[in-house]
């Protein structure tokens, strides 16, 4: 794979540059002439002198040379020394954008004002979508990888996206696919056992996609004049190039959104861990922001595709990886990747050892953290990005898979011994019917509340709930709706044990809990996206329904979990 060169630049050549050549042959001739015209010692002392500069200038084994070196540093510190959050963050605004024709609308969030969001960044105009799947769907786990039994409107389509890049008379800059995974919430008790639980598996609980569109007007002046010129014609441009995206993406299946200048604001600030920006202190080879620190890291090209399949098994807080897609002056394709780990070094929660495949960027990290959002990406990161290019980058893209959405939390294993996850809360989640004994229950909610569920049970048996409540000693998590909750953590699930269901509330999953053999879950639930069903004379055994499939498998518990359901 033709993966030696950064990218937009040619194919690397081994040996030495012919620039540094050519340098090394200029001052080994100013030494030579220096001792020749002098004859003395000074003359000897101006030639080693000269020696000992080119060797400086010669890479060893692979690694720079000593001035590169001193270059890098050098160029590390006054880049951070002119860096101003403002710059790099400059304020999202919207644009009216107005109805669509000859097309059904979109499903997006800004609807009602029908507006796109966007940032200026120099002469660089960036807007946002937000991918998810069509329906939760059940997902089958291995240590190799996650994978579902029908990827259309679950997978990122990255050959559509690449079809993008330079459609009709508007060419985009570059188009990055940005996934935020989170295995499992918090450092405590419940989490730690989850983990133990998932093992090697390639679990992504939660995953949010973003796909950034970067337009530079220059790139497409006639597409800009043609609609009205100026800054007017160029958010018109960018309003069109975003739609079309946006439909491209919608006819593979996914559901989409095209977030406002707010929603722009809150997802960098969601994939930074709500660490601002201004707070953050760049090291050599990490950022520090509190108590968090965040590494990035080059994606070898020639691993890429195997890489982003098993690289979020790990025990840091988050996963981000961002895929660029972009073309060359010669309009070839360029594929290209990074990733980034949100770690708490205090809590044990990090990635070390890094896996195979990864670079760290070194003096690059707060470059490589601005290419992970939708902000600035500095010019300096561009020379040490290795890529796929044009055939072996659509080869590439073909082999490659990017979820839309997360798995969700484990449920069982199949007959055929793979690990099967299910989404059984997320604001894609409104209700889910449960069918099963208090074990089942109990293990279902803990896992949930693993992964980041904030559960308040409505129950006509609320004594039945007490040792769960007391094995989970955090009523922000798991707390009876009697009971006085200020600020509960993480995403609402409210769990109706008993009692009929209200209609679901926005931001809130639903869970009704029902009997092993009760007949009346789809008269009780008609909304359930997700239903699971405890066989009452084999009690290992579950079914799992969604939309379009049914699944049959085993209840799967560690000891440490059997301890916390009392048994």
């Amino acid at each position: 794979m033709d993966t030696d060169h950064p990218a937009g630049a040619h194919r690397h050549r081994r040996g030495l540059p012919l620039g540094t050549l050519v340098l090394i042959e200029t001052v080994l001739a100013a030494g030579l002439v220096g001792w020749a015209v002098s004859g003395s010692t000074l003359g000897a002392i101006a030639l080693i002198l000269a020696a000992l500069a080119s060797l400086a200038l010669i890479p060893l084994r692979g690694r720079r040379s000593m001035v590169a070196a001193w270059s890098h540093r050098i160029g590390f510190r006054w880049a951070r020394a002119q860096r101003g959050a403002a710059d790099l963050v400059p304020a999202s605004f919207d644009i009216p954008a107005g109805p669509q024709t000859g097309r059904t609308p979109l499903r997006t969030p800004t609807s009602v004002t029908d507006t796109i969001g966007a940032r200026w960044v120099g002469d660089t105009l960036i807007t946002v979508l937000r991918v998810s799947p069509a329906t939760p769907a059940v997902t089958y786990l291995t240590p190799a990888g996650a994978a579902v039994n029908d990827p259309t409107g679950q997978v990122v389509p990255l050959d559509a996206l690449a079809e993008c890049i330079n459609p009709f008379d508007i060419r985009l800059d570059s188009i990055e696919v940005i996934s935020h995974g989170v295995r499992s919430w918090g450092g405590g008790t419940i989490a730690q056992t989850y983990h133990r639980t998932l093992g090697p598996l390639a679990a992504t609980a939660h995953r949010s996609v973003l796909v950034v569109l970067r337009l530079n007007p220059l790139d497409c002046a006639d597409a800009v004049a043609r609609r009205g010129g100026g800054a007017v014609g160029a958010l018109r441009t960018a309003t069109i190039s975003t739609r079309r995206v946006a439909n491209r993406l919608s006819e593979s299946g996914l559901r989409v959104s095209i977030l406002n200048a707010a929603e722009i604001t809150t997802v960098t600030t969601q994939l930074s861990e709500g660490a601002p920006i201004d707070d953050m202190g760049e090291e050599w080879d990490s950022i520090a922001a509190g108590e968090l620190r965040f590494r990035s890291a080059l994606i070898d090209p020639d691993l890429l595709a195997s890489v982003m399949s098993t690289i979020w098994v790990n025990t840091a807080l988050s996963t981000t990886t961002t895929v660029r897609l972009r073309h060359d002056a010669e309009r070839a394709l360029e594929v290209s990747g990074m990733v980034r780990f949100a770690e708490l070094p205090t809590a044990g929660r990090t990635a070390d050892p890094l896996p195979a495949g990864l670079t760290v960027l070194e003096g690059h990290q707060f470059d490589a953290l601005a290419a992970s959002l939708p902000i600035a990406v500095p010019g300096r990161l561009d020379r040490r990005l290795r890529c796929a290019h044009g055939d072996d980058a659509l080869a590439l893209l073909r082999s490659m898979r990017i979820p839309a959405g997360g798995c969700g939390q484990l449920v069982g294993a199949d007959h055929s011994g793979r690990a099967v996850a299910v989404p059984l809360l997320g604001p894609d989640v409104r209700a889910v019917a449960l069918c099963a004994g208090p074990q089942v229950v109990g293990q279902v909610i803990l896992r949930a509340i693993a992964i980041g569920a904030a559960v308040t049970v409505h129950s006509v048996r609320p004594a039945h709930w007490h040792n769960l409540i007391a094995q989970v000693g955090d009523l922000r998590r798991l707390a009876l709706s009697s009971d006085r909750v200020q600020a509960p953590l993480g995403h609402r699930v409210a769990v109706y044990d008993g009692l009929t269901p209200p209609p679901a509330e926005p931001h809130t999953t639903h869970l009704t809990v029902l009997a092993p053999d009760d007949p009346r879950v789809t008269d009780l639930v008609p909304d359930a996206a997700v239903i699971l069903r405890q066989n009452p004379r084999a009690p290992q055994d579950i079914s799992v329904t969604t939309a379009n499939e049914r699944v049959a498998v085993t209840m799967v518990a560690t000891p440490d979990e059997w301890k916390m359901l009392g048994r």
